[in-house]
């Protein structure tokens, strides 16, 4: 996994490194579990040259008794509206739990959790869960899920809203103005958590 990561950093140090100017677009929301505060959720977009970073951070904490906080960070590199490589990372109080990668060799894709490698898909993909922030799934009925390494079905619901249900039983509503996410409500069986954008 370490040399894949090291393949990974390089690539985006070389995108940021040309001289074109970046464009970076980013969101803030309020994360909330049953309309209690518990967190920040922060997306961002950056473009050059044609290939965009986009990276998504939730921080949270939460417990009744002992209060546990956990963070996620996923970045994902799209070159030409296709998706290159992607990193991901779980901490619990500032111990990271998990770490992933998934990258395009060429002939398909390749995950790896830093014990196996498996191909998860030959065909690039052009719309994740990286950008579902940034652009609505108009006429698109999947969305490339990279927690999960798998494509998942998107169904329009309403008027810019769209679910996805995920493979932990659980579903995401997302609801869109002006072709970006303003709110996202993440429903369980026992709790619903919502994200809603800041300004």
């Amino acid at each position: 996994m370490k040399k894949q990561l090291f393949l990974f950093i390089p690539v985006v140090l070389f995108l940021c490194s040309f001289g074109s100017e970046a464009t970076v677009e980013s969101f803030n929301y309020e994360v909330s579990l049953d309309g209690k505060p518990i967190g920040t959720y922060l997306v961002s977009r950056t473009n050059i040259d044609g290939a965009s970073t986009f990276r998504v951070e939730n921080t949270s904490a939460t417990g009744l008794i002992r209060k546990a906080e956990h963070k996620f960070v996923m970045l994902s590199l799209f070159d030409d509206n296709k998706l290159i490589a992607s990193n991901l990372q779980t901490w619990v109080n500032e111990k990271l739990e998990s770490s992933s990668e998934l990258c395009w060799n060429g002939n398909h894709y390749l995950k790896n959790d830093g014990e196996s490698t498996v191909e998860i898909g030959q065909q690039l993909i052009t719309y994740s869960s990286a950008c579902v922030f940034f652009e609505e799934p108009v006429d698109r009925d999947v969305l490339f899920y990279e927690q999960y390494g798998k494509e998942l079905e998107v169904v329009k619901i309403g008027d810019h809203k769209y679910e996805v249900k995920l493979p932990n039983g659980s579903k995401e509503l997302y609801t869109y103005q002006d072709g970006e996410v303003v709110m996202v409500e993440v429903v369980q069986t026992f709790a619903t958590i919502s994200l809603i954008r800041n300004g």
